[in-house]
């Protein structure tokens, strides 16, 4: 895409002057992490980088490689699978299946996600996989894909631990729910507060603590092993941004908990707006269009957390798209506007859209605008 750079902005000189963040509530879990999804940057961290066993947050691949697969037609959610013996067997949370007993794809992730029931996920990555060590190999080719560079699986449920080789960290695990959250079917499996589980004829509730408890809770995965100890991650969207959190090495269920609302109230509470949504960045020119120029804005507010870094040196970018041609809509995106750090490192992206729509122009028009334009320049 031929690109022009039209503008570099202060945004200090957008916003009035804000102030600095707070610190960090006192956590004692082993390791936590704080992830802007939206811009895709740690905000905070203790371990986060630190491998480590994560129980049942293990679940949140083994249930994304299924979601994935139906979206590329590969499986169905209205497929019927068999239970095995070894599903049975399986210890750990359960919905106590049986071997034999036929459940659905749907079932069978629903009590995966909400239940965190072992015995479902193992019947999931035996169908997927035709084994779940196969199914551990495929999870770990597609973490390798996603770049998750500190994980690695044994198993599909996570009741092995770092010890037999079955560990992630903090950040892989915010990065990997990050993108399992861009998925539609992803996020209502984990976002449902319940789900009649046919199969069984009974209904089974999410597990999760904060969902439907503090504002703007979209879902998650907790967990808990001796090994691991107790563990939540937690995706959060309030004010158009989203934030995971995870905590990892929990002494109780209700430390994990505590710690979890209290990291994800805190980080939301330094969230600033750096550009206010409408505000006229810059002017793109339309030499065909009936409108010769066009005002360019963003249909959102351009906001940050303003942690480990001051928003008032973040500097802008928008680059134009400059192949496109009229007609353009308003609210049509026209480029991309990029924030820079005080250090001069990308901060993150995110598209610009037209202010104004145009139509195409005559061509009498577009000659008398390319005459305007070009004169604008000279003089």
């Amino acid at each position: 895409m031929k690109r022009l750079i039209l503008v570099l902005l202060a945004l200090m000189l957008l916003v009035p002057r804000v102030s600095h963040a707070s610190a960090p509530p006192e956590i004692s879990s082993i390791a936590y992490l704080l992830y802007d999804a939206d811009f895709g940057r740690v905000l905070v961290e203790k371990n986060g980088f630190e491998r480590r066993s994560i129980a049942s947050i293990t679940k949140v691949m083994t249930i994304l490689y299924a979601v994935e697969l139906i979206e590329q037609g590969k499986i169905s959610l209205a497929d019927k699978i068999t239970a095995s013996a070894r599903a049975e067997s399986r210890e750990g949370t359960q919905i106590k299946l049986r071997a034999g007993e036929t459940f659905t794809v749907e079932e069978l992730l629903y009590a995966a996600a909400l239940q965190s029931a072992n015995d479902a996920a193992v019947v999931l990555a035996e169908y997927i996989g035709g084994s779940e060590e196969q199914f551990a190999a495929m999870m770990n080719e597609r973490a390798r894909e996603l770049g998750l560079e500190d994980t690695n699986y044994v198993d599909c449920t996570g009741l092995l631990s770092i010890f037999s080789g079955n560990y992630s960290t903090a950040y892989d695990q915010a990065r990997l729910f990050s993108t399992a959250m861009g998925h539609e079917l992803f996020r209502e499996i984990f976002g449902s507060e319940k789900y009649f589980l046919q199969a069984q004829r009974r209904e089974i509730k999410n597990s999760h603590p904060l969902l439907g408890e503090v504002d703007g809770v979209e879902g998650g995965k907790t967990g808990a092993t001796t090994p691991a100890g107790h563990t939540l991650i937690t995706s959060t969207t309030r004010r158009g941004r989203r934030l995971i959190s995870v905590v990892l090495g929990a002494r109780t269920r209700e430390a994990r908990n505590a710690e979890s609302e209290s990291l994800i109230e805190w980080a939301f509470d330094q969230l600033q707006v750096v550009i206010p949504k409408d505000t006229t960045l810059t002017t793109m020119e339309v030499p065909d269009g009936v409108r010769h120029e066009i005002g360019v804005t963003i249909d959102r507010d351009v906001s940050i957390f303003a942690i480990g870094e001051d928003p008032e040196n973040l500097t802008t970018e928008v680059i134009l798209d400059k192949s496109l041609r009229a007609p353009i809509d308003r609210g049509e995106v026209v480029g991309e506007l990029i924030l820079y750090s005080s250090d001069g490192s990308e901060y993150g992206r995110m598209p610009v859209v037209a202010q104004h729509s145009t139509g195409l122009a005559s061509w009498l028009r577009r000659i008398y605008n390319r005459l305007i334009l070009f004169l604008r320049r000279v003089f």
